[in-house]
């Protein structure tokens, strides 16, 4: 009989204790990357890809200014690369014929020397112009804003036939954070940090559906006021296609 009531004992007990193997912390959800976007260079807007709220892919393109000043530039470029390196086959060939005349004694070293040195100014000449080819093309990338990773438009300050002045003071930007990866912060006292850092899963809890984190950021220094109790900031990166705006309550789940 003493046996078969240790054995109840033992069942209840576990059966209040499992429940304390799991702590759940509360959080916020955040995104993981936002940036907020603006050109180095100044220009009519001429095209606004998307609007807020849109999606938009890795490489996207959001806003474009006229280039139109820039794309001939480009093509002339284009055109001088082109023309410096005909030249430059054209003397590499007579250097080759004239070398040949040198060695069978038939044209003199100055004549040579003269060739190797036209030569050589014409190859200067094709570095100089792929290094304006290489400008160009940088200048006509630096008037189309791409989107740096798969994100959500969440403002944007540009419209279409506005005047962008890069220099000014506070210029137009278009801010983007990233789609697919979130963050859930929070901030918890010592006990619950050390209960983390050993935890052998973590999961985040929103609404009804649950989500395997896939990346911590753990504080090492308390936040500031906390002295007395001291407490850590900490945040954990998750992933879903779906939009989770951020301030959405969640909690974190410490197996």
């Amino acid at each position: 009989m003493d046996f078969i009531q240790r054995i109840f004992l033992m069942t209840v007990l576990f059966g209040f204790s499992a429940p304390l193997l799991a702590e759940n912390v509360e959080a916020q959800v955040d995104w993981n990357r936002r940036v907020a976007m603006g050109f180095g260079i100044s220009g009519h807007v001429k095209l606004v890809k998307l609007k807020v709220g849109s999606r938009v892919a890795m490489n996207g393109q959001l806003v474009t200014l006229d280039s139109s000043l820039l794309e001939i530039a480009h093509s002339r470029s284009v055109n001088a690369v082109q023309i410096r390196e005909t030249e430059v086959d054209e003397y590499r060939a007579m250097m080759e014929r004239e070398q040949t005349l040198f060695d069978e004694g038939s044209l003199s070293a100055v004549s040579l020397d003269q060739t190797a040195l036209e030569l050589s100014r014409r190859e200067l000449a094709l570095s100089n112009a792929k290094l304006e080819l290489k400008q160009t093309g940088y200048m006509l990338e630096l008037a189309l804003l791409r989107a740096p990773f798969d994100a959500w438009i969440v403002d944007s300050d540009f419209t279409v036939g506005q005047y962008v002045y890069h220099e000014s003071e506070d210029p137009p930007v278009i801010t983007l954070a990233e789609r697919g990866r979130y963050l859930a912060r929070a901030v918890v006292d010592a006990q619950t940090l050390s209960a983390i850092e050993n935890a052998k899963e973590l999961k985040i809890i929103v609404g009804d559906s649950v989500y395997v984190t896939v990346g911590a950021r753990l504080g090492i220094e308390p936040v500031s006021g906390s002295s007395g109790n001291s407490r850590y900031r900490v945040a954990f990166e998750f992933t879903s296609d779906d939009l989770i705006r951020p301030g959405t309550a969640c909690s974190i789940s410490v197996f």
